[in-house]
């Protein structure tokens, strides 16, 4: 969290750096989770395909065309990559591969850009964090304390229905406190907690449902007592995407 926190402050090209090194390790952690479910993933494709998606949803600074050949690319890469594959099998491989990096980019992507939107991209990176934060802290305390009804069971056993209305409670309130303090609108930082509250759960489960296949609790151990990286940001790259769509609509920009 400090880590993020310090990388927010310092914004600009720092922040997307560190958002890419972010997208590109947790592809790593994708490819191993798949490997041990089953599959014969691409640790390549992933990367490559979570790399060009990233920046196709950043702003136009280059040349349009060239996120956009970044990520045709990686789509033909990715298609050659089944040539010599055992046909039962290769077109899941590649499937996987291809969709985990599209999903981890395009959505990191999102997050990312939120560094740029005016007035201050940092208010709205704070409002991605705190809601999902705040969501994610309440969902596990009040979750454990007063939990009885499971939300999803056959995914992630520990989640109830209690905690997942705390969260959405915390992340309004979060979202209220980020407009009060910030030059952003009230209304458009409540919804957002709202909508972060109620959504950012997905995120946190689609892990979950690959952790399960892979037969694993974390998704590495590279934050000691934590996990993995994709343990963290899990709920956050909703989050981001979130946001971002909230305000797009708030500033009359375009979504894509």
């Amino acid at each position: 969290m400090a880590v993020t926190v310090a990388f927010v402050l310092l914004g600009g090209w720092w922040f997307t750096l560190f958002v890419t090194s972010v997208v590109a390790w947790t592809s790593y952690e994708l490819w191993q989770l798949l490997r041990r479910a089953g599959h014969q993933s691409s640790l390549l494709i992933t990367l490559l395909t979570a790399l060009a998606a990233f920046f196709t949803v950043q702003p136009p600074n280059l040349a349009l065309p060239i996120p956009f050949l970044a990520l045709t690319l990686a789509l033909l890469v990715s298609l050659a990559w089944l040539l010599p594959r055992v046909p039962s099998r290769c077109f899941a491989d590649w499937a996987v591969s291809f969709a985990g990096g599209f999903y981890l980019g395009w959505a990191g992507g999102h997050l990312a850009r939120l560094m740029a939107l005016p007035p201050d991209g940092r208010w709205w990176l704070s409002l991605a964090l705190a809601t999902a934060w705040s969501a994610d802290s309440a969902a596990y305390a009040f979750g454990r304390l007063f939990g009885r009804h499971k939300l999803a069971p056959m995914i992630s056993p520990g989640k109830t229905w209690e905690g997942y209305i705390a969260g959405v409670a915390l992340s309004t309130l979060a979202g209220l406190v980020i407009g009060q303090l910030s030059p952003l609108q009230l209304i458009p930082c409540l919804v957002t907690g709202a909508l972060v509250g109620a959504l950012s759960i997905f995120g946190d489960l689609v892990e979950s449902s690959i952790k399960r296949q892979a037969h694993v609790k974390d998704s590495g151990q590279v934050i000691p007592g934590h996990g993995g990286v994709f343990d963290r940001i899990d709920s956050l790259l909703w989050a981001g995407v979130i946001v971002f769509c909230v305000a797009a609509i708030e500033l009359n920009l375009p979504l894509f």
